[in-house]
Protein backbone atom coordinates (compact mmCIF):
# COMPACT_ATOMS: atom_id res chain seq x y z
CA UNK A 1 0.00 0.00 0.00
CA UNK A 2 1.39 3.12 -0.94
CA UNK A 3 2.54 5.56 1.59
CA UNK A 4 0.23 8.95 0.95
CA UNK A 5 -3.03 6.31 1.34
CA UNK A 6 -4.57 7.56 4.65
CA UNK A 7 -8.16 6.66 6.17
CA UNK A 8 -10.13 8.07 8.94
CA UNK A 9 -12.56 5.90 11.18
CA UNK A 10 -14.75 7.09 12.95
CA UNK A 11 -15.83 4.63 16.46
CA UNK A 12 -12.13 2.96 15.98
CA UNK A 13 -12.02 2.25 19.95
CA UNK A 14 -14.13 -1.09 19.47
CA UNK A 15 -16.37 -3.44 17.37
CA UNK A 16 -15.96 -2.98 13.48
CA UNK A 17 -14.61 0.05 14.06
CA UNK A 18 -11.35 -1.19 15.94
CA UNK A 19 -11.13 -4.02 13.35
CA UNK A 20 -11.14 -1.99 10.40
CA UNK A 21 -8.92 0.59 11.90
CA UNK A 22 -6.48 -2.35 12.56
CA UNK A 23 -6.86 -4.14 9.56
CA UNK A 24 -6.46 -1.03 7.66
CA UNK A 25 -3.26 -0.16 9.49
CA UNK A 26 -1.77 -4.01 8.76
CA UNK A 27 -2.42 -3.36 4.82
CA UNK A 28 -0.05 -0.27 5.63
CA UNK A 29 -2.39 2.60 5.28
CA UNK A 30 -1.85 5.78 7.69
CA UNK A 31 -5.11 5.64 10.04
CA UNK A 32 -6.86 8.21 12.35
CA UNK A 33 -8.85 6.74 14.63
CA UNK A 34 -12.11 8.61 16.06
CA UNK A 35 -13.88 7.27 19.33
CA UNK A 36 -15.71 8.94 22.26
CA UNK A 37 -13.75 6.55 24.29
CA UNK A 38 -10.25 8.12 24.47
CA UNK A 39 -8.74 5.28 26.26
CA UNK A 40 -9.46 2.76 23.88
CA UNK A 41 -8.75 5.20 20.44
CA UNK A 42 -5.50 5.94 22.33
CA UNK A 43 -4.95 2.16 22.80
CA UNK A 44 -5.49 0.84 19.54
CA UNK A 45 -3.10 3.94 18.12
CA UNK A 46 -0.53 2.88 20.60
CA UNK A 47 -0.90 -0.80 19.28
CA UNK A 48 -0.33 0.14 15.59
CA UNK A 49 2.70 2.75 16.60
CA UNK A 50 4.19 0.26 18.50
CA UNK A 51 4.82 -2.57 15.82
CA UNK A 52 5.69 0.01 13.22
CA UNK A 53 2.14 1.54 11.76
CA UNK A 54 1.17 4.89 11.16
CA UNK A 55 -1.78 6.07 13.56
CA UNK A 56 -3.34 8.46 14.92
CA UNK A 57 -6.23 8.97 17.93
CA UNK A 58 -8.68 11.96 18.48
CA UNK A 59 -10.97 11.43 21.07
CA UNK A 60 -15.00 12.96 20.09
CA UNK A 61 -18.38 12.33 19.74
CA UNK A 62 -19.80 11.84 16.40
CA UNK A 63 -23.13 14.17 16.87
CA UNK A 64 -20.72 16.82 17.55
CA UNK A 65 -20.44 18.86 13.93
CA UNK A 66 -16.92 20.80 14.61
CA UNK A 67 -15.22 17.93 16.53
CA UNK A 68 -15.11 15.76 13.67
CA UNK A 69 -14.42 18.08 11.42
CA UNK A 70 -11.35 19.81 13.10
CA UNK A 71 -10.12 16.12 14.02
CA UNK A 72 -10.61 15.58 10.12
CA UNK A 73 -8.83 18.42 9.45
CA UNK A 74 -5.67 17.92 12.01
CA UNK A 75 -4.86 14.56 10.10
CA UNK A 76 -5.00 15.80 7.24
CA UNK A 77 -2.49 18.64 8.16
CA UNK A 78 -0.39 15.94 9.82
CA UNK A 79 -0.20 13.83 6.82
CA UNK A 80 -0.87 16.28 4.16
CA UNK A 81 -4.08 14.73 2.62
CA UNK A 82 -7.00 12.05 3.11
CA UNK A 83 -7.33 9.43 1.17
CA UNK A 84 -10.71 7.42 2.83
CA UNK A 85 -13.18 8.02 5.44
CA UNK A 86 -14.92 4.97 6.95
CA UNK A 87 -17.69 5.98 9.68
CA UNK A 88 -18.39 3.18 11.56
CA UNK A 89 -18.96 4.56 14.72
CA UNK A 90 -23.13 3.10 16.22
CA UNK A 91 -25.09 2.37 19.39
CA UNK A 92 -27.77 0.16 19.84
CA UNK A 93 -31.40 1.39 20.05
CA UNK A 94 -33.89 -1.50 20.90
CA UNK A 95 -37.78 -1.12 20.90
CA UNK A 96 -40.35 -0.55 18.91
CA UNK A 97 -42.60 2.58 18.43
CA UNK A 98 -44.34 2.23 21.40
CA UNK A 99 -41.58 1.49 23.34
CA UNK A 100 -39.74 4.51 23.09
CA UNK A 101 -38.85 7.75 23.88
CA UNK A 102 -38.35 10.23 21.34
CA UNK A 103 -34.88 10.72 23.28
CA UNK A 104 -34.38 7.32 21.90
CA UNK A 105 -35.30 7.47 18.92
CA UNK A 106 -33.26 11.14 18.62
CA UNK A 107 -30.40 9.73 19.95
CA UNK A 108 -30.18 6.75 17.18
CA UNK A 109 -30.55 8.68 14.51
CA UNK A 110 -28.08 11.55 16.10
CA UNK A 111 -25.47 8.72 16.53
CA UNK A 112 -26.13 6.42 13.66
CA UNK A 113 -27.42 8.94 10.34
CA UNK A 114 -26.03 12.08 11.88
CA UNK A 115 -22.58 10.70 12.79
CA UNK A 116 -22.28 9.31 9.14
CA UNK A 117 -23.41 12.38 7.61
CA UNK A 118 -20.94 14.83 9.98
CA UNK A 119 -17.83 12.50 8.97
CA UNK A 120 -18.91 13.28 4.97
CA UNK A 121 -19.16 16.86 5.51
CA UNK A 122 -15.81 16.98 7.24
CA UNK A 123 -14.31 13.95 4.63
CA UNK A 124 -15.89 15.15 1.03
CA UNK A 125 -13.78 18.19 0.69
CA UNK A 126 -10.59 16.57 0.84
CA UNK A 127 -11.94 13.34 -0.81
CA UNK A 128 -13.01 15.28 -3.86
CA UNK A 129 -8.91 16.56 -3.85
CA UNK A 130 -7.34 12.88 -3.74
CA UNK A 131 -9.92 11.32 -5.79
CA UNK A 132 -10.96 9.45 -2.57
CA UNK A 133 -13.59 7.05 -0.99
CA UNK A 134 -16.27 7.09 1.34
CA UNK A 135 -17.25 3.77 3.17
CA UNK A 136 -20.24 3.75 5.69
CA UNK A 137 -21.57 1.07 7.74
CA UNK A 138 -25.01 0.64 8.07
CA UNK A 139 -27.17 -2.98 8.52
CA UNK A 140 -29.26 -5.31 6.81
CA UNK A 141 -31.46 -3.37 9.03
CA UNK A 142 -31.24 -0.71 6.30
CA UNK A 143 -32.27 -2.56 3.71
CA UNK A 144 -35.29 -3.90 5.19
CA UNK A 145 -37.38 -3.72 8.53
CA UNK A 146 -36.72 -5.61 11.55
CA UNK A 147 -39.18 -6.35 14.16
CA UNK A 148 -38.43 -4.12 18.02
CA UNK A 149 -35.91 -1.99 15.87
CA UNK A 150 -37.96 0.91 14.79
CA UNK A 151 -35.06 3.50 15.28
CA UNK A 152 -32.43 1.63 14.71
CA UNK A 153 -34.09 0.61 11.41
CA UNK A 154 -35.02 4.40 10.03
CA UNK A 155 -31.17 5.71 11.06
CA UNK A 156 -29.76 2.63 9.23
CA UNK A 157 -32.05 3.18 6.19
CA UNK A 158 -31.45 6.71 6.29
CA UNK A 159 -27.14 6.14 6.21
CA UNK A 160 -28.16 3.77 3.17
CA UNK A 161 -29.89 7.01 1.27
CA UNK A 162 -27.16 9.12 1.82
CA UNK A 163 -24.60 7.20 0.53
CA UNK A 164 -26.55 6.24 -2.43
CA UNK A 165 -26.92 10.39 -2.50
CA UNK A 166 -23.53 11.26 -1.89
CA UNK A 167 -22.38 8.77 -4.71
CA UNK A 168 -24.91 10.34 -7.74
CA UNK A 169 -23.37 13.85 -6.35
CA UNK A 170 -19.69 13.68 -6.14
CA UNK A 171 -19.27 10.45 -8.75
CA UNK A 172 -18.26 12.57 -11.28
CA UNK A 173 -15.76 14.46 -8.94
CA UNK A 174 -13.45 10.96 -8.98
CA UNK A 175 -15.20 10.37 -5.08
CA UNK A 176 -16.57 6.71 -4.33
CA UNK A 177 -19.10 6.35 -1.63
CA UNK A 178 -20.51 2.47 -0.73
CA UNK A 179 -22.08 1.67 2.18
CA UNK A 180 -21.46 -2.14 3.85
CA UNK A 181 -24.65 -3.85 5.52
CA UNK A 182 -23.92 -6.72 7.92
CA UNK A 183 -26.20 -8.78 9.72
CA UNK A 184 -25.42 -9.10 13.04
CA UNK A 185 -21.69 -9.11 13.96
CA UNK A 186 -19.77 -10.66 17.28
CA UNK A 187 -19.29 -7.60 18.88
CA UNK A 188 -19.47 -5.96 22.28
CA UNK A 189 -22.96 -4.24 20.45
CA UNK A 190 -24.68 -7.15 19.64
CA UNK A 191 -23.80 -8.55 23.55
CA UNK A 192 -25.57 -5.52 25.09
CA UNK A 193 -28.39 -5.91 22.34
CA UNK A 194 -29.10 -9.46 23.37
CA UNK A 195 -28.64 -9.04 27.02
CA UNK A 196 -31.69 -6.54 26.94
CA UNK A 197 -34.18 -8.62 24.87
CA UNK A 198 -36.08 -11.89 25.69
CA UNK A 199 -33.70 -15.38 26.41
CA UNK A 200 -33.15 -17.35 23.09
CA UNK A 201 -33.37 -14.31 20.70
CA UNK A 202 -29.74 -14.74 19.68
CA UNK A 203 -30.63 -18.18 18.64
CA UNK A 204 -33.76 -16.95 16.77
CA UNK A 205 -31.84 -14.21 14.57
CA UNK A 206 -28.86 -17.15 14.33
CA UNK A 207 -30.67 -19.84 12.66
CA UNK A 208 -32.46 -17.46 10.11
CA UNK A 209 -29.13 -17.12 8.33
CA UNK A 210 -28.54 -19.90 5.86
CA UNK A 211 -24.99 -20.09 7.10
CA UNK A 212 -25.45 -20.43 10.23
CA UNK A 213 -23.77 -17.91 12.60
CA UNK A 214 -23.28 -13.71 12.92
CA UNK A 215 -20.40 -12.05 11.34
CA UNK A 216 -17.14 -11.64 12.48
CA UNK A 217 -15.99 -7.85 12.56
CA UNK A 218 -12.92 -8.83 10.81
CA UNK A 219 -15.25 -10.12 7.71
CA UNK A 220 -16.85 -6.50 7.59
CA UNK A 221 -13.50 -4.96 7.74
CA UNK A 222 -12.23 -6.98 4.83
CA UNK A 223 -14.87 -5.51 2.64
CA UNK A 224 -14.43 -2.16 3.87
CA UNK A 225 -10.70 -2.33 2.75
CA UNK A 226 -11.83 -3.83 -0.39
CA UNK A 227 -14.12 -0.98 -1.00
CA UNK A 228 -11.05 1.48 0.17
CA UNK A 229 -8.87 -0.05 -2.67
CA UNK A 230 -8.06 0.16 -6.17
CA UNK A 231 -9.91 -3.60 -6.88
CA UNK A 232 -13.22 -1.52 -6.43
CA UNK A 233 -12.41 1.86 -8.64
CA UNK A 234 -15.47 1.68 -10.37
CA UNK A 235 -17.58 0.50 -7.95
CA UNK A 236 -19.88 3.63 -6.41
CA UNK A 237 -23.01 3.80 -4.95
CA UNK A 238 -23.17 -0.05 -4.08
CA UNK A 239 -24.85 -1.57 -0.80
CA UNK A 240 -22.16 -4.64 0.17
CA UNK A 241 -24.20 -7.14 2.29
CA UNK A 242 -21.59 -9.57 4.83
CA UNK A 243 -25.10 -11.18 6.26
CA UNK A 244 -24.27 -14.69 5.08
CA UNK A 245 -27.30 -15.20 3.08
CA UNK A 246 -29.66 -14.00 5.53
CA UNK A 247 -31.25 -10.96 3.31
CA UNK A 248 -31.33 -13.46 0.17
CA UNK A 249 -35.08 -14.44 0.55
CA UNK A 250 -37.24 -16.58 2.71
CA UNK A 251 -35.36 -19.10 4.45
CA UNK A 252 -36.53 -21.87 6.45
CA UNK A 253 -33.98 -23.39 9.20
CA UNK A 254 -33.64 -27.27 8.47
Amino acid sequence: MSNSTTVFVTGAGSGIGRATATLLADRGYAVAGFDRNGAAVTEFADEINSRGGRALAWEGDVTDTAAVASAVDQTVAHWGHLTGAVACAGIEVVGGVLDLDFEDWQRSLSVNASGVFNLAKGALPHLITSRGSFVAIASDAGTEGAQGYAAYCAAKHAVVGLVKSMALDHGVQGVRSNVVCPSFVETPMATRIFDSTAPGEAEFYRDVIPMGRFALPDEVAKAVAHLLGPDSSFTNGMLYAIDGGGTAGFYRPA
